[in-house]
């Protein structure tokens, strides 16, 4: 775990970043409207389908800096939460909300898999 001057540090910086995620988080654009036209239906439902899935990565990241953010009150930030050993500064200076080691989240990579929850949603 960082020292407690640093852990507070990275507590700003997270809950600077979950709260500039939901402030843009928009589901604007999602519906579609009927069209008699075939091609601005398939134009349409394509932009919808971008739009989702921009949603989708937005909301899952919201959920590893809630998460980190958790980690930080329970006393585990820093901690890979498949294996237990630390986390290396450098990594969690550049994703501060990694929840696993490189070697687990490459592991985690391979077999398609995310971090473990650790609380409940």
């Amino acid at each position: 775990m960082p020292p407690f001057g640093e852990l507070d540090r990275i507590k700003r910086i997270l809950e600077a970043k979950r709260r500039e995620l939901l402030e843009r988080y928009d589901a604007k654009g999602i519906e579609v409207e009927p069209t008699a036209d075939a091609m601005d239906l398939l134009v349409r439902a394509n932009e919808r389908d971008l739009i989702v899935d921009r949603l989708n990565r937005e909301n899952h990241l919201i959920w590893e800096v809630s998460e980190a953010l958790a980690r930080i009150a329970d006393g585990d930030y820093g901690d890979c939460a498949e294996c237990g050993e630390a986390i290396p500064a450098k990594r969690l200076a550049a994703l501060p909300w990694a929840a696993l080691c490189l070697r687990c989240q490459e592991a985690a990579d391979g077999a398609g898999r995310v971090a473990p929850r650790r609380r409940a949603a």
